[in-house]
Parts: structure tokens; sequence; C-alpha cells
């Protein structure tokens, strides 16, 4: 069940990420976007695909080992801040 509840909400920050994909492109041109990007190296590419063909189980790990790291943890904070701004 809360696997479940975890996938919806995930697929609702896809949703909100393709929405406000300009914004995005900003942060992750930012300093910790770099560091997350030379971090993640083959799998931006990987992390993109997922994002474009709504792909949870992958977007979910991703994630997960993102919010392990300083940088990843600050990224994500800021695209959260990004997409739930009204």
């Amino acid at each position: 069940m809360e696997q479940n509840k975890n996938i919806s909400g995930l697929k609702d920050v896809v949703n909100a990420m393709r929405e406000h994909t300009q914004s995005l492109g900003k942060l992750t041109s930012s300093t910790d976007g770099e560091a997350v990007k030379r971090m993640m190296g083959q799998d931006a590419d990987r992390l993109k695909e997922a994002v474009k063909s709504g792909d949870m189980a992958t977007l979910k790990q991703t994630f997960d080992n993102l919010m392990r790291t300083e940088e990843g943890a600050r990224l994500i904070g800021k695209i959260r801040d990004q997409i739930t701004e009204k």
C-alpha cells in the first residue's frame, strides 16, 4: 500500500516537472545541478528516458540515490520548491 502511495506521488512530481521544463532547466544548470550531472554520468540519459516514458521504478531508484548525496538532496529540494510554487 505504501509503495503505491509513493509511486502515485512520484507520478505527480513527474507531471509537474514536465509542466515546468523551462524553469527546471535553469536549476539543472546551477552548481548543484552540474554536480549531480557529473555524479550521474551516463545515468542522466536513462533518467531523461524514464521521465519521458513514466518509468516510475527507475525514477524512484534514481531519486532515492540522489537524496543520499548533499548536492542531490539540495537540488531535489529546489526542484520541489519550484514545481510546488503557486
